[in-house]
């Protein structure tokens, strides 16, 4: 059989990575958008608190990228933060949050314990997104390794 009557296949990919952007600057959002696609992730936008929600809820996303003013919110008072803050944590531990401020100094550990993020991002530093969220994941991959193991060990995946 010849190349031409092959039949057409799609290269397969073994597990899509998901990620789901909460971002209202265009500006803003098209680098992230940029960062994750090249990090090979399949991206979808939130428009709305209320559409990051329902995303959620029928959706696994690896990554979520949050700007803690999404949707008009203050830092404060963010209801897609605090959605994540009080979700489960045998749902939450399998999500890699990443949140956008301005206030805020990217990769600063104690302020991404303090706001239930995985990692924290300065406004500033979306230009280099890419290779902050390269470093940054794995690393968050290594940190639960083991506690995912012995959780899967103990049948509780």
């Amino acid at each position: 059989m010849d190349e031409h009557n092959m039949p057409h296949t799609e290269e397969y990919e073994e597990e899509l990575k998901t990620a789901m952007v909460c971002e209202d600057n265009p500006e803003y959002q098209k680098a992230i958008i940029s960062a994750l696609g090249e990090l090979k992730y399949n991206v979808e936008i939130a428009s709305s608190a209320a559409d990051s929600f329902d995303k959620v809820r029928f959706n696994r996303y690896d990554v979520i990228v949050l700007n803690e003013k999404f949707g008009g919110a203050s830092p404060e008072n963010n209801e897609v933060l605090k959605h994540f803050q009080h979700m489960p944590m045998a749902t939450r531990r399998h999500i890699f949050l990443a949140l956008i401020g301005k206030d805020m100094k990217t990769l600063d550990n104690m302020t991404a314990f303090a706001k239930s993020a995985n990692a924290v991002v300065n406004e500033s530093d979306l230009p280099n997104l890419k290779n902050i969220l390269k470093k940054s994941i794995p690393d968050n991959d290594r940190f639960y390794k083991v506690y995912k193991e012995s959780l899967i060990k103990m049948g509780k995946r």
